[in-house]
């Protein structure tokens, strides 16, 4: 039987409450309201003496059927025992308690309820009760694991993407209220440190030369109340410097004005080295187009000075004579030993592709710089035999590796270390490209190591860049690296590299290995031929070339050892010599780059009038295309100009002897 409410209660006034009042109040709370006794409060526990309606609806349990009961009966396998006894606990100190426990329907279904229990007595009878006010909360408790699911879901999903999440108070100083795992990834601070400016406040990973930029596109954001996209570089814990794209939002409050912003950072530091190398390469083109031109022009100009001086040494009449003819000479060599790296820049100028072994390359230019660098420098090459060799020019790979040393050398004013070399690399088809010109293969990587100075940050962008140079007048061209860059490009392959300040720089040349059935690298070194050289027998020979000054030292060279000569300074020119039946040829040295008719219509034009005649190219920009062009045409030798007197003679000497035979 339920066990009646005592008859009155008193209120905090003093007032007597009839009991129907208090009952019919209780009667029509939503909150289950459970009475029971004090005793015994540890097993089975105190037995119920009254139960409201509301408890009768939710547990699906009537009031018969609840009396006399422990409310153990209530509890199944999943309610907390550690919450049980600390309510046991409170209840045998006479202290409220407050909990959630999971409760079981008769039905036996689960529901959650938030229980506050308290001992109260009797104002009439002093008889001591325990007081249970029990609220369903199945529905909460619900919506939290849902809210905690989808933080977790979140969560493990914001873990997964490469950039950080992040939501932050519009309060001046963008405080973060969450970031997602990944800003350890990017910023190298863990997400407890920037979460409420802890240690550090996301204004002051911000790069210091874009935090004005930053705030501005902010501050717009708010006044359109848009999204907002904004790229812009970070400096991590680590002191590294990185490209960021941020992406967000302004968020609303309920009077209108913006609380917060949320959004999503990510790095896009290796897209924007990509876009600026792409960048670099197109504004190397352009420059390289003009280069070309200028070298063409200048190989014009040193053709006629190398080979005046040679055929006035013969004549000169006394030795200071002979002192000066050859201070000119050199001079002109030197210009066109510049100029060369000019075309190698340009154009990638291409000389005979062989399989070229390491440890031969690396013996010639140990030897060169033993002999070149000062002895405070320390080499350091390591040979490793075992390596496959490279299709290349070895002249040019020669080149590569002389000015990655001296560029290393100059770096180590007191002193230093210059270390090389080899091993074997790849690049996979599935992996991000190290470079813009890397494609999937496998390629031999050569280091070029020193313990110099380093490449400041603010020239890191050009120092590939034709004529960039931090040394003093006189010290260098600046094409060193741009014309290293060009060779390696010319060769399928690509450089990077690696610099700290004060630390040191290592170069990283990636060329492809070598095809099987190459032939191999002439070894040894290209001495003067003791070979007389071959005199003429009045060959007749037409030259011809747009400069006058080309044509008249040309003219003077063949002559002086024995061969006539006749010029035209133009194909048009050419053509209507040969078509007279009363002059006949012996051999025609066509210049490749000529206004108007041009040096591949003109050998076309004298192949048609002509099949058997020998034929040799001659340019200042020999590029390969120029070569092919001529090749396929029937020129099987050409002249890179400026040539000497002696290459002069020998080419066309060769030309009209294999020809004939």
């Amino acid at each position: 039987m339920r066990q009646e409410l005592p008859p009155v209660a008193q209120n905090p006034f003093g007032t007597a409450l009839p009991s129907d009042v208090v009952g019919a109040a209780i009667e029509r709370l939503n909150d289950m309201v459970i009475v029971t006794e004090v005793d015994p409060v540890d097993e089975p526990g105190p037995r119920i003496l009254f139960v409201n309606p509301a408890f009768e609806k939710a547990t699906g349990y009537s009031a018969e059927e609840a009396v006399g009961r422990s409310l153990q009966f209530l509890q199944g396998p999943d309610t907390s025992r550690p919450e049980l006894l600390r309510i046991s606990a409170a209840l045998r100190a006479r202290t409220p308690v407050r909990a959630e426990l999971l409760n079981y329907r008769k039905d036996g279904t689960p529901f959650w309820v938030e229980v506050v229990a308290t001992a109260t007595t009797s104002p009439s009878s002093a008889a001591e009760y325990f007081v249970f006010i029990e609220r369903d909360i199945t529905e909460r408790r619900r919506a939290e694991a849902a809210s905690r699911e989808q933080e977790r879901s979140l969560a493990a999903l914001f873990s997964n993407l490469p950039g950080m999440a992040y939501r932050c108070r519009n309060d001046g100083f963008w405080t973060m209220e969450f970031v997602s795992d990944g800003c350890r990834e990017l910023t190298g601070y863990d997400a407890g440190a920037i979460i409420g400016n802890r240690h550090t406040s996301y204004e002051e990973i911000i790069h210091p030369d874009d935090r004005k930029a930053v705030r501005e596109i902010d501050t717009r954001s708010l006044e359109r109340g848009d999204a907002f996209e904004l790229t812009y570089r970070i400096r991590t814990r680590e002191g590294a410097v990185k490209w960021v794209q941020e992406r967000g939002r302004s968020i609303p409050g309920p009077d209108g004005q913006v609380r917060l912003f949320e959004g999503f950072i990510t790095d896009i530091t290796e897209r924007k080295l990509l876009e600026f190398q792409v960048v670099q390469n197109q504004r190397l083109e352009s420059i390289g187009t003009l280069a070309g031109g200028i070298a063409h022009d200048l190989n014009n100009v040193f053709a006629p000075i190398m080979m005046a001086g040679e055929l006035l040494s013969d004549k000169a009449p006394d030795k200071e004579s002979v002192q000066l003819l050859d201070v000119i000479s050199a001079s002109a060599k030197r210009g066109a030993g510049l100029v060369r790296q000019i075309l190698l820049f340009a154009r990638g100028m291409e000389g005979p592709r062989v399989a070229v072994k390491l440890s031969t390359l690396f013996k010639d230019i140990r030897t060169f710089l033993d002999s070149t660098l000062p002895k405070s420098i320390r080499i350091d090459i390591q040979r490793n035999p075992d390596l496959p060799a490279i299709s290349g020019d070895p002249t040019q790979l020669h080149q590569v590796l002389l000015n990655l040393s001296v560029n290393a050398a100059d770096a180590m004013p007191a002193g230093g270390r210059l270390a090389i070399s080899a091993a074997l690399a790849s690049v996979p088809a599935s992996a991000p490209r190290p470079h813009p010109d890397a494609v999937p293969g496998d390629f031999i990587r050569i280091d070029v190591s020193d313990t110099g100075c380093g490449i400041p940050d603010i020239l890191r962008g050009q120092i590939f860049d034709p004529f960039f140079t931090t040394k003093g007048v006189g010290r260098g061209s600046g094409l060193g690296l741009s014309t290293a860059r060009s060779i390696v490009k010319s060769h399928r392959g690509f450089i990077t590299f690696v610099s700290a300040e004060n630390a040191g720089t290592t170069f990283s040349v990636f060329l492809p290995t070598a095809e099987s059935g190459l032939s191999q690298a002439v070894r040894g070194s290209r001495s003067r031929s003791p070979i007389p050289i071959p005199r003429g027998k009045g060959e007749h020979v037409l030259v011809v070339d747009d400069e006058e000054s080309v044509r008249l030292i040309m003219r003077s060279s063949l002559e002086a050892f024995g061969f006539r000569v006749t010029t035209a300074s133009d194909g048009a020119e050419a053509v209507a010599l040969l078509r007279n039946p009363a002059t006949q040829f012996d051999l025609a040295v066509v210049d490749m780059q000529m206004p108007g008719m041009g040096g591949g219509k003109t050998i076309v034009a004298l192949r048609h009038l002509r099949p058997d005649l020998p034929i040799v190219g001659a340019s200042g920009m020999a590029t390969s295309e120029n070569r092919e062009h001529a090749a396929a045409n029937g020129v099987r030798h050409f002249l890179d100009k400026p040539f000497s007197v002696e290459t002069l003679i020998r080419t066309a000497h060769v030309a009209m002897v294999k020809t004939a035979t």
